[in-house]
Protein backbone atom coordinates (compact mmCIF):
# COMPACT_ATOMS: atom_id res chain seq x y z
CA UNK A 1 0.00 0.00 0.00
CA UNK A 2 2.87 2.27 0.44
CA UNK A 3 3.92 1.74 -2.78
CA UNK A 4 1.54 3.43 -4.70
CA UNK A 5 1.48 6.64 -2.26
CA UNK A 6 4.86 6.92 -2.88
CA UNK A 7 4.58 7.02 -6.83
CA UNK A 8 1.54 9.19 -6.83
CA UNK A 9 3.62 11.78 -4.46
CA UNK A 10 6.59 11.05 -6.83
CA UNK A 11 4.69 11.86 -10.04
CA UNK A 12 3.20 14.80 -8.19
CA UNK A 13 6.40 16.77 -7.10
CA UNK A 14 7.16 15.69 -10.61
CA UNK A 15 4.80 17.95 -12.52
CA UNK A 16 5.44 20.48 -9.83
CA UNK A 17 8.69 20.62 -10.67
CA UNK A 18 7.75 20.47 -14.84
CA UNK A 19 5.75 23.56 -14.44
CA UNK A 20 7.97 24.94 -12.35
CA UNK A 21 10.65 24.94 -15.05
CA UNK A 22 8.26 25.64 -18.18
CA UNK A 23 7.36 29.19 -16.15
CA UNK A 24 10.91 29.87 -15.29
CA UNK A 25 11.84 28.86 -19.10
CA UNK A 26 9.38 31.29 -21.20
CA UNK A 27 10.50 33.95 -22.92
CA UNK A 28 9.93 37.29 -21.85
CA UNK A 29 9.87 40.82 -24.51
CA UNK A 30 9.36 44.30 -23.99
CA UNK A 31 7.30 46.61 -26.11
CA UNK A 32 10.38 48.95 -27.39
CA UNK A 33 8.31 51.23 -29.54
CA UNK A 34 6.27 54.00 -28.14
CA UNK A 35 2.75 51.78 -28.61
CA UNK A 36 2.36 48.61 -30.59
CA UNK A 37 -1.01 46.39 -31.25
CA UNK A 38 -1.74 43.07 -30.98
CA UNK A 39 -3.13 41.53 -34.04
CA UNK A 40 -5.29 38.59 -34.43
CA UNK A 41 -3.11 37.45 -37.39
CA UNK A 42 0.69 37.51 -38.51
CA UNK A 43 -0.53 40.51 -41.25
CA UNK A 44 -1.13 44.16 -40.82
CA UNK A 45 -4.41 43.53 -42.12
CA UNK A 46 -5.78 41.26 -39.17
CA UNK A 47 -8.14 43.32 -36.64
CA UNK A 48 -6.05 44.74 -33.87
CA UNK A 49 -7.34 43.40 -30.12
CA UNK A 50 -4.67 45.33 -27.90
CA UNK A 51 -2.47 47.82 -27.62
CA UNK A 52 0.50 47.81 -25.45
CA UNK A 53 2.75 50.81 -24.20
CA UNK A 54 6.69 51.17 -24.19
CA UNK A 55 8.30 49.11 -21.48
CA UNK A 56 5.21 46.71 -21.22
CA UNK A 57 6.28 42.84 -21.07
CA UNK A 58 4.95 40.13 -22.97
CA UNK A 59 5.33 36.03 -23.17
CA UNK A 60 6.84 35.07 -26.50
CA UNK A 61 4.53 31.78 -27.04
CA UNK A 62 5.81 31.35 -30.55
CA UNK A 63 7.97 33.22 -33.37
CA UNK A 64 7.17 33.94 -37.33
CA UNK A 65 9.21 35.03 -39.51
CA UNK A 66 8.40 38.96 -39.25
CA UNK A 67 5.93 38.48 -36.62
CA UNK A 68 6.45 37.42 -32.93
CA UNK A 69 2.88 35.16 -30.86
CA UNK A 70 2.66 36.99 -27.77
CA UNK A 71 0.57 36.64 -24.40
CA UNK A 72 0.20 39.29 -22.73
CA UNK A 73 -0.14 39.53 -18.70
CA UNK A 74 -3.92 40.04 -19.03
CA UNK A 75 -3.78 37.17 -21.14
CA UNK A 76 -4.43 38.51 -24.05
CA UNK A 77 -2.43 36.13 -27.06
CA UNK A 78 -1.76 37.77 -30.23
CA UNK A 79 1.08 38.58 -32.82
CA UNK A 80 3.35 41.67 -32.88
CA UNK A 81 5.76 42.67 -35.59
CA UNK A 82 8.89 41.70 -34.67
CA UNK A 83 10.99 44.93 -34.63
CA UNK A 84 8.16 46.31 -31.84
CA UNK A 85 9.70 43.95 -29.14
CA UNK A 86 13.18 42.95 -27.27
CA UNK A 87 14.26 40.68 -25.36
CA UNK A 88 16.09 43.54 -23.25
CA UNK A 89 13.68 45.12 -20.48
CA UNK A 90 13.75 49.12 -21.46
CA UNK A 91 16.41 50.85 -18.74
CA UNK A 92 14.70 53.24 -16.21
CA UNK A 93 16.38 55.86 -17.93
CA UNK A 94 14.88 54.87 -21.00
CA UNK A 95 11.61 55.28 -19.30
CA UNK A 96 12.71 58.33 -17.99
CA UNK A 97 13.67 59.46 -21.73
CA UNK A 98 10.26 58.50 -22.84
CA UNK A 99 8.58 60.16 -20.40
CA UNK A 100 9.86 63.43 -20.63
CA UNK A 101 9.26 62.96 -24.61
CA UNK A 102 5.92 62.80 -23.99
CA UNK A 103 5.73 65.69 -21.71
CA UNK A 104 7.79 67.97 -24.53
CA UNK A 105 5.36 66.45 -26.74
CA UNK A 106 1.89 67.58 -24.73
CA UNK A 107 3.25 70.93 -24.15
CA UNK A 108 1.81 74.32 -25.61
CA UNK A 109 3.01 74.67 -29.66
CA UNK A 110 4.36 78.03 -28.75
CA UNK A 111 6.52 76.79 -26.11
CA UNK A 112 8.26 74.19 -28.41
CA UNK A 113 7.98 76.49 -31.43
CA UNK A 114 9.73 78.84 -29.43
CA UNK A 115 12.62 76.34 -27.89
CA UNK A 116 13.58 75.58 -31.61
CA UNK A 117 14.21 79.43 -32.31
CA UNK A 118 16.65 79.84 -29.58
CA UNK A 119 18.79 77.75 -31.64
CA UNK A 120 21.89 75.24 -30.10
CA UNK A 121 22.33 74.86 -26.28
CA UNK A 122 25.84 76.05 -24.84
CA UNK A 123 26.92 72.56 -25.15
CA UNK A 124 25.95 72.43 -28.81
CA UNK A 125 27.38 75.55 -29.86
CA UNK A 126 30.78 74.49 -28.48
CA UNK A 127 30.35 71.49 -29.95
CA UNK A 128 29.78 72.68 -33.27
CA UNK A 129 32.32 75.65 -32.88
CA UNK A 130 34.85 72.80 -32.17
CA UNK A 131 33.98 70.54 -34.86
CA UNK A 132 32.91 73.37 -37.45
CA UNK A 133 30.24 73.13 -38.63
CA UNK A 134 28.40 76.02 -40.05
CA UNK A 135 25.89 78.82 -39.00
CA UNK A 136 23.85 77.63 -42.30
CA UNK A 137 23.90 74.22 -40.98
CA UNK A 138 23.09 75.47 -37.02
CA UNK A 139 19.65 77.05 -38.74
CA UNK A 140 18.93 73.68 -40.71
CA UNK A 141 18.73 71.93 -37.16
CA UNK A 142 17.10 73.76 -35.55
CA UNK A 143 14.10 74.16 -38.17
CA UNK A 144 14.61 70.37 -38.34
CA UNK A 145 13.67 70.40 -34.11
CA UNK A 146 10.18 72.41 -34.70
CA UNK A 147 8.77 69.93 -37.04
CA UNK A 148 6.21 68.46 -35.89
CA UNK A 149 4.69 64.40 -37.20
CA UNK A 150 1.55 62.96 -36.08
CA UNK A 151 1.70 59.38 -35.10
CA UNK A 152 -0.97 58.79 -37.88
CA UNK A 153 0.98 60.39 -40.25
CA UNK A 154 4.18 57.94 -39.65
CA UNK A 155 1.39 55.34 -39.59
CA UNK A 156 0.08 56.42 -42.58
CA UNK A 157 3.66 56.77 -44.45
CA UNK A 158 4.54 52.92 -43.28
CA UNK A 159 1.32 52.00 -44.72
CA UNK A 160 1.57 53.38 -48.16
CA UNK A 161 5.48 52.71 -48.51
CA UNK A 162 4.16 49.05 -47.46
CA UNK A 163 7.75 49.40 -44.92
CA UNK A 164 7.79 47.51 -41.22
CA UNK A 165 4.87 45.79 -40.29
CA UNK A 166 3.04 46.77 -43.18
CA UNK A 167 5.42 44.91 -45.63
CA UNK A 168 4.35 42.65 -47.80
Amino acid sequence: MRQPIRWCMLLAAGLVGLVWTSNALAEIAYVTAKSAQIRSGKTSLDPVIANLKYGQAVEVISRGERWVQVQTTSGTKGWIYDNKISSSRPTDADNELASLGQRFRRSDPSVTASAGARGLDKASEEYADRTGITKPHRDAVDRMTTYKIPDEDVQEFLKTGRLGEYAQ
